[in-house]
């Protein structure tokens, strides 16, 4: 029974050895994390902001539809969620412009420290 086990213990271990190599050794010279651009989340949080407030007016819609809204309140209620989107939208083709104005800057900086 010694011997099974040994050699059952030979086998993990060769097992571990030859998936952890490969695993670990590529971790070493790179960062764990990628830092976060504060702009790209918020683009991103927006976007899906975006997507309730819509959702939540067509919701909004089919409750007048079913009497579950008077129309004061459904009025009342649309206007909020129309500011709140445009706001949004206002705000996400904002964080576009300055996208595109980082790619244009990029590509000369780099031709500069070519050039350089």
């Amino acid at each position: 029974m010694t011997g099974v086990n040994i050699l059952q213990f030979l086998v993990v271990l060769a097992i571990l050895i030859a998936v952890g190599i490969p695993l670990f050794s590529r971790l070493s010279g790179k960062k764990l994390y990628s830092p976060l651009d504060p702009a790209g989340e918020e683009y991103k949080h927006l976007l899906v902001r975006k997507e309730e407030v819509l959702l939540s007016i067509k919701e909004l819609e089919f409750d007048l539809k079913t009497d579950k809204v008077s129309q004061a309140d459904y009025d009342a209620l649309l206007a909020k969620l129309e500011e709140e989107a445009f706001q949004i939208l206002k705000r996400i083709d904002e964080l576009e412009e300055q996208f595109k104005t980082k790619k244009k800057k990029k590509p000369k900086q780099s031709k500069q420290v070519d050039a350089a």
